[in-house]
């Protein structure tokens, strides 16, 4: 049994590591007698890593917020003065510009300036700084263009852009911005020593791009402009003239840190242009910020929407959300909206759902939202601006007030962190948006189909139709879960225009039975899975359109092959094959007699009967001529 105590012993020996907790409970008490409280939690290294590194992470975010109050609070707001501008129906000629501007404009069609070009062409002229709010469509962006062109050609004998630019442009998403470099080109085609470049176009792995530019101009989102300018410091050292598109938007808490960034690298006195369709009066602290000077705000006589003979507003309530699909369907087959439209809804699931339920029914559509890259959106509304689409269904994140954006903040506490972890959604871009400012060539319809929740983005929403002088319709569709929405809205719409501006449109849905049945069974069948196939199709689509991938495609044309082959529209599995034909039967009394009959379906048959002949005709006569077959004895 002798072999056997020592190995007990080993064991006593091994309950001595039990017995190390209570030191750590000894040190704390001493720890407790020297006025220090230290509470010990057993944590491995990389964890106590992780949350120091986190608290100081939190307070740095706490000392930078406290010093930002400090400097706002200690801001003075500029001296500001309101002006009552009324159109004198001036041309641009009347401006004093040079002539190879004023030849570039007439290329562009322009022949009488707009009540906002009159008034921002004169005072940027003059060096005033501006605060100007005009609605969408009257041609703000060749108002603050105008001017910056005309000062330029005096500001590039001094400045060749060595160091940086004389002029920056700043725009909240990249279709606009690319919209705005395109008419800066137009108007400047005539001068080629002034140089432009747009940020947006340029990647992050070409650093000689980044390093060598020497343009006059820059037109740029607030991510892209911060990053040229942590690449080279001085970039912003002499610029001389700001513009702010959509000012309301930049200037709101979405892009705050970015904006507050730039104006630390921006020199103490330049001039400042602030545009927007829904800017206000008031001097906010950025605002503040920004104007190095005495402000001037114009306050033009026509509202924030076109007259209701140029647009035409409707609301139309539905009972359920099948009904409002079915609604939508019924008014493009019986051709109630006819051209160009823009489909608006909430969220991205909703236009790929959309976009199926309206492929079902023989409706080609394309979409745009925040998730696909700025490339692929801007082919999208260029496709749509050459004729290839009727229809586009656009989601917008980016809201006027910035409630959307709520969403696409780094969230700074650890549980929101967690959270967004655990979803594993997809990052959102910040720096897109359909709604604001994007110029859709001859829109005749903007739909609403989900409410918008603000007046603000009612407005920009609807003001891709009626643009400069051109006529459009305005549909929006109600349910009574959004019923607060719409009764806000047109209140307010209804004081700024000064009459009641949004008419009812009525619908007998007796008499649209069918298409709710239809749309019924084409809602059941588009679920979940079936929107992330459409979502994966897309993705595939632009994979095919990306220029990165090219050389790869070249070298490996077996892949390229099987992207093809698998790159087919997504259909939904309807079992009835003819839900798309419109049979009399289905047709309202008060629209019967009209062919609804979808173009290019007539003489489909006849016409294919005919190619069949013609083939068989030309065989028999290449048979004809052959001598050894027409041979006889």
């Amino acid at each position: 049994m002798s072999p056997d105590d020592p190995t007990k012993k080993k064991k006593k020996s091994v309950k001595f590591a039990e017995e190390e907790p209570p030191k750590t409970e000894e040190k704390s008490k001493k720890t407790k007698n020297g006025k220090k409280i230290e509470v010990s939690v057993d944590l491995g290294g990389k964890d106590e890593k992780e949350v120091t590194g986190r608290k100081r992470k939190q307070r740095q975010k706490k000392t930078q917020a406290e010093k930002r109050q400090k400097l706002m609070e200690g801001l003075v707001g500029p001296q500001v003065d309101k002006m009552d501008f009324e159109s004198e129906h001036k041309t641009f000629a009347d401006f004093g510009l040079d002539e190879r501007i004023l030849k570039s404009i007439g290329e562009l069609g322009w022949e009488n300036a707009t009540q906002v070009q009159e008034s921002l062409i004169s005072l940027a002229l003059e060096n005033k700084n501006i605060m100007g709010r005009a609605r969408t469509g009257s041609g703000k962006t060749g108002a603050f263009l105008i001017p910056l062109v005309q000062k330029l050609i005096a500001e590039s004998k001094t400045n060749d852009g060595s160091i940086g630019p004389s002029a920056v442009v700043i725009a909240p998403t990249k279709e606009l911005v690319t919209q705005i470099y395109k008419l800066f080109v137009k108007l400047a085609q005539a001068l080629p020593f002034l140089q432009a470049i747009n940020l947006c176009d340029i990647n992050e792995e070409e650093n000689s791009v980044w390093l060598e530019d020497h343009s006059h101009v820059v037109i740029s989102t607030p991510g892209k402009l911060l990053r040229m300018c942590s690449i080279r410091p001085e970039y912003c050292s002499l610029v001389q003239y700001l513009v702010m598109d959509e000012a309301d938007l930049l200037l709101s808490f979405g892009y705050e840190e970015e904006m507050i960034k730039i104006r630390s690298k921006l020199p103490s006195t330049y001039q400042c242009v602030m545009t927007s369709a829904t800017l206000k009066d008031d001097m906010t602290t950025l605002k503040k910020l920004f104007m190095t000077g005495p402000v001037i705000t114009i306050k033009l006589t026509e509202g924030d929407l076109p007259n209701s003979d140029q647009l035409t507003q409707y609301q139309l309530t539905c009972g359920s959300d099948e009904e409002r699909f079915a609604i939508l369907v019924a008014m493009y087959k019986l051709k109630l909206i006819v051209g160009r439209s823009i489909l608006f809804v909430n969220s991205i699931d909703r236009c790929y759902k959309l976009m199926l339920i309206l492929r079902v029914f023989g409706l080609k559509s394309c979409i745009l939202n925040s998730a696909m890259p700025a490339n692929s959106r801007c082919h999208v509304i260029n496709q749509f601006n050459e004729g290839a689409y009727q229809i586009v269904i656009a989601s917008d994140v980016s809201d006027a007030d910035g409630s959307k954006l709520k969403d696409l903040e780094p969230e700074g506490t650890e549980q929101k962190e967690k959270k967004s972890k655990k979803s594993g959604s997809k990052k959102l871009d910040k720096e897109s948006g359909v709604s604001r400012g994007i110029d859709f060539h001859h829109v005749s319809n903007v739909v609403n189909f989900d409410f918008p929740e603000t007046t603000d983005a009612y407005i920009h929403r609807v003001g891709r139709t009626a643009r400069g002088f051109n006529k459009g319709t305005a549909l929006s569709f109600c349910t009574p879960q959004e019923r607060p929405h719409l009764e806000t809205i047109q209140d307010e719409i209804n004081a700024q225009m000064g009459r009641k501006v949004l008419q009812p449109y009525e619908f007998r849905i007796k008499e649209l039975d069918t298409f709710l049945l239809r749309t019924r069974e084409a809602l059941a069948k588009c679920t979940k899975g079936v929107i992330k196939k459409a979502r994966l199709k897309e993705i595939r689509q632009e994979m095919m359109r990306s220029a990165n991938l090219q050389t790869f495609f070249a070298k490996n044309e077996r892949e390229k092959l099987l992207m093809q082959t698998d790159c087919h529209p997504v259909m939904l599995k309807i079992n009835s094959p003819a839900i798309a034909d419109v049979t009399p039967y289905m047709v309202p009394e008060a629209l019967r007699g009209m062919d609804f009959s979808a173009p290019g379906n007539k003489h489909r048959r006849y016409n294919m009967g005919q190619k069949h002949r013609q083939k068989l005709k030309h065989k028999f006569q290449k048979k004809g001529k052959d001598p050894l077959k027409t041979f006889t004895i």
